[in-house]
C-alpha cells in the first residue's frame, strides 16, 4: 500500500513538472524580443538568429557566393522573390534532367532560380561553363567551390530544391530532380 501511494506521488509529480516546464517554454517561445532600431542595431529585417534553419518553415541561412560571371550574390539579395534554391553538378544525369525545366520556369514566370553548383566535386569550372552553354541556362549560376553552402544546407543527394517564399522561408524541400509542372504548381501555392 505504501508503495502504491509513493509512486502515485511521484507520478503526479512528474506530470505537474512536464506541465509547468511545457508551459514556460511555450510563454517563453511565444514573447519574441525585436531588437528596438538605433545605430547599432542590426537590420531589422534580418529574422531572429533562433528562426534560420534548414527545415519547412525556418528562414534560409543566408549565403555569399561567387557566380560563373565573376559576380558575388547572396542569398538575402533575392528577399522578396520567390526562389528556387537547387543545389547540383554536371555530372549527376537527374541535375540534367531538370534544367531544361527550370530553365523554362525561369523565363515565363516570376520565379528567380540560383543554381548552387557543387564546383569541388567537378573536373573544372570550364566543365560547368560548358554545361551551362549546351543547356542555354540564363538563371545565375554560384560556385560553391570549398562545399562551404551545401554543408551547411546538409545537401545529401543532388538535385536537391529549397523552395523559398517572399519572406525567406522555406516552404518545401525537394530531394531528387522536378519537372516543370511541379515547380509552378509550389509556388503557385506560395506567397
Amino acid at each position: 500500500m505504501k508503495i502504491k501511494i509513493l509512486i502515485s506521488i511521484l507520478l503526479i509529480a512528474m506530470i505537474s513538472w512536464t506541465i509547468i516546464d511545457h508551459e514556460d517554454s511555450t510563454t517563453n517561445n511565444n514573447v519574441q524580443e525585436r531588437p528596438e532600431a538605433n545605430e547599432d542595431s542590426v537590420d531589422i529585417n534580418e529574422p531572429p538568429s533562433d528562426e534560420v534553419g534548414i527545415s519547412q518553415g525556418d528562414f534560409a541561412p543566408d549565403f555569399e557566393l561567387e557566380t560563373l560571371d565573376g559576380d558575388v550574390k547572396k542569398l538575402s539579395d533575392f528577399r522578396g522573390d520567390k526562389i528556387m534554391l537547387n543545389f547540383w553538378a554536371t555530372w549527376c544525369p537527374p541535375c540534367r534532367a531538370e534544367m531544361p525545366d527550370m530553365q523554362q520556369v525561369y523565363e515565363d514566370h516570376d520565379i528567380e532560380i540560383l543554381a548552387v553548383n557543387l564546383t569541388e566535386t567537378e573536373t573544372s569550372i570550364e566543365t560547368v561553363d560548358t554545361f551551362v552553354d549546351d543547356f542555354e541556362l540564363t538563371f545565375p549560376i554560384m560556385l560553391d567551390k570549398n562545399i562551404e553552402v551545401a554543408d551547411k544546407y546538409e545537401i545529401q543527394p543532388v538535385p536537391t530544391s529549397f523552395m523559398i517564399d517572399t519572406e525567406g522561408r522555406i516552404q518545401l524541400i525537394q530531394l531528387g530532380p522536378m519537372n516543370e509542372d511541379m515547380i509552378v504548381q509550389t509556388f503557385a501555392e506560395m506567397n
